[in-house]
């Protein structure tokens, strides 16, 4: 009610102001000499100050609306409404994914924003809110309690090929597919968790044999979108699968779209994917095509690969997942 109360002041003097330029115009009198059907000097700055006032409003309006279409995308992606439910698990093995479970703090008298974690060293098994700083958002991601000492914010899930990673970077870089299946946690978010703290790096893998393999980095870390979300560090490397995301470092963030490599191709288009590709698109493809049981092999380099594991040209892994934890959760 007020800021109509406000637009109906501003309709009045613009009419006042309108008739005393029409008055000025004809008669050109002096400021000082107006008549007193006439607008006073001190319209001008009301005007000002009005209109600095509801472009304040609608500014913030606007942050208002755009906050809560972010947290209806995060809920969205979590796969169900936000109510007490019975705890859920992941399974041991990569592959087996939760479902949306009960979120701590969410059925009692406290407020859910103020017991919040940063991360998830405290954090049940599955789907739960995080808050990285004191008065940023909050937002939903998965806890792996289960996998390497526990601790994990699961990043990337491929397990299905429900979920298309062909995409573009205004997909990548805010995140796409539900938390209950196949998914990425988008490039912003990945840059704000480990730019909070310094993170791991835990990639998993399994091929069409069932024959699983790991990779784990000490430190991992990516630049902001200004520098195209660069892959500026990568840590001592340990695991039984191969060390072949090194090649991938100082590497910019590439989409169909967004073509960032150091290659006179555009790595992104030719691997149907995106990735930190360099100079050469056909090494590791951890984003590439899902090929699913008794489908024709994906060929050209697609599929979902890790050099010196499963390389290509055909072919696509059967799993694979990215997950990131500070270094201070590790157990």
């Amino acid at each position: 009610m007020s800021q109509i109360l406000q637009l109906d002041t501003l309709v009045t003097m613009l009419a006042c102001l309108t008739t005393t330029h029409n008055d000025l115009g004809e008669q050109m009198l002096p400021m000082d000499n107006m008549t007193a059907g006439t607008c006073p000097l001190s319209a001008l700055s009301t005007i000002t100050t009005r209109i600095q006032a509801l472009s304040k409003d609608i500014a913030s309006a606007r942050d208002q609306i755009g906050n809560l279409q972010e947290q209806l995308v995060d809920l969205r992606r979590a796969g169900a409404p936000i109510s007490p439910r019975e705890p859920f698990s992941i399974g041991t093995r990569i592959g087996v994914f939760p479902s949306v479970g009960k979120i701590e703090g969410a059925d009692d008298g406290n407020s859910v924003e103020s017991r919040t974690e940063h991360n998830c060293h405290k954090q049940q098994h599955g789907v739960v809110l995080i808050r990285l700083r004191a008065n940023t958002d909050s937002f939903f991601v998965v806890c792996d309690q289960k996998t390497h000492g526990g601790g994990w914010i699961v990043v990337a899930h491929r397990v299905d090929g429900s979920e298309d990673f062909n995409r573009k970077w205004a997909d990548y870089k805010i995140g796409f597919g539900p938390l209950t299946n196949e998914f990425f946690i988008g490039l912003e978010r990945l840059y704000q968790i480990c730019t909070n703290e310094v993170c791991e790096l835990l990639v998993e893998m399994e091929n069409r044999n069932q024959d699983r393999r790991y990779a784990l980095y000490d430190r991992f870390g990516i630049g902001s979108e200004s520098e195209q979300y660069r892959l500026n560090v990568l840590g001592k490397y340990q695991g039984d699968a191969t060390d072949a995301l090194r090649e991938h470092v100082g590497k910019k963030f590439s989409t169909q779209d967004k073509d960032n490599d150091e290659s006179d191709d555009n790595c992104a288009a030719a691997q149907s994917a995106a990735f930190w590709y360099g100079s050469v698109c056909t090494l590791s493809n951890p984003f590439g095509m899902y090929q699913r049981l008794l489908e024709r092999d994906v060929d050209g380099f697609k599929g979902i690969l890790w050099k010196g594991f499963f390389s290509g040209p055909k072919g696509s892994m059967k799993l694979m997942r990215f997950l990131v934890r500070p270094r201070t959760s590790a157990r």
